[in-house]
């Protein structure tokens, strides 16, 4: 469902760690073998891998970073194989490599992907699509929006917390927050990536278009991929099943909304099975325009809504405090 305005209702060189993989029980002997083909697969990939490749990976699902991540889940790194394994994704990680020798580029190094190690992708149940790193000191760590204590909240983040001051669907966020971590949000399987991954210190969309978004498009469709097999194949009751198989794609402007809905179209998923919330972007220069302006939107109810609707948990938009 796509959904958009409408009334509201009342450090360190890691490359060469190794992971460990769990896998299911094998019934038969065309299974081990399959299983065996991948491994050898897995392997070959690795050895075939650069230096720039292997140390980048190795700051996704990092055990001390990763948060939330049961043994038995797929991982990241599972999930993307193929796309880290490609070409495009080596000429991405010898690109960042060679800007970070440089020049100053971020976030850190560590917190690269901390998007996606702070919200496994078994835990994921809400897409936020950012566009570019905040490229000034201190600020970008990974997560779109957010920014690490003590750092100055920036204008789109305080948009975003006038709003869920002002929607009366969420009387539990009762103050503005006094800082911009979002990180709570992420461990309550809040998804929230930008479209770039890096940006180099000073200069907005230095990094477009060097590769992070295809690997973002990956990221989506993986997750889509997920929700849909887990969906299919769970033990649950079939019904729950399904309605617990789709995702809540929070989309603010127009780069974020085209390209969710252009990943999720190549992942073969049907946008009926997602719930998909379109607003304008929270800047100060978008956040009461177009046809579809963010404030007012009461977006993060509204998301809440879908999610109960779906089988999920909601989100507590609050900052602070213990998790749900």
């Amino acid at each position: 469902m796509i959904s958009s305005f409408f009334k509201p209702k009342p450090k360190r060189d890691r490359a060469n760690n190794s992971t460990t993989t769990n896998t299911d029980k094998n019934y038969d002997g065309s299974k081990n073998n399959n299983n065996e083909n991948k491994r050898l697969k897995t392997n070959h990939n690795k050895k075939n891998q650069s230096d720039e490749t292997s140390k980048l990976i190795s700051y996704l699902d990092d055990p001390t970073t990763t948060t939330n991540h049961s043994p038995n889940s797929q991982s990241w790194k599972g999930a993307l194989d193929k796309h880290l394994s490609s070409l495009s994704f080596g000429r991405l990680a010898s690109f960042v490599e060679s800007e970070r020798k440089k020049y100053t580029v971020f976030p850190p190094e560590e917190d690269t992907f901390a998007a996606l190690n702070l919200c496994p992708i078994s835990n994921t149940k809400l897409v936020i699509v950012g566009q570019d790193p905040y490229h000034g000191p201190h600020q970008a760590h990974g997560l779109c929006f957010s920014v690490r204590k003590g750092v100055q909240i920036p204008p789109s983040l305080r948009n975003i917390y006038k709003e869920l001051f002002n929607d009366p669907n969420i009387p539990n966020f009762a103050s503005k927050p006094t800082h911009g971590n979002l990180e709570r949000w992420a461990k309550q399987g809040v998804l929230m990536i930008n479209n770039v991954f890096t940006v180099k210190s000073g200069q907005a969309h230095s990094h477009k278009k060097k590769g992070w978004e295809e690997f973002t498009d990956e990221i989506i469709r993986a997750v889509a991929r997920r929700k849909k097999i887990e969906g299919e194949i769970g033990n649950d009751d079939s019904n729950k099943n399904k309605k617990k198989d789709g995702l809540v794609f929070l989309l603010w402007g127009k780069p974020a909304t085209l390209k969710a809905q252009t990943a999720l179209a190549g992942a073969g998923s049907s946008s009926s099975r997602h719930h998909i919330i379109c607003t304008s972007h929270p800047s100060p220069l978008g956040a009461t325009k177009t046809s579809a302006p963010f404030m007012g939107s009461q977006c993060f109810s509204r998301a809440n809504e879908a999610l109960r609707e779906m089988g999920h948990n909601e989100i507590d938009w609050n900052v602070d405090g213990e998790l749900p």
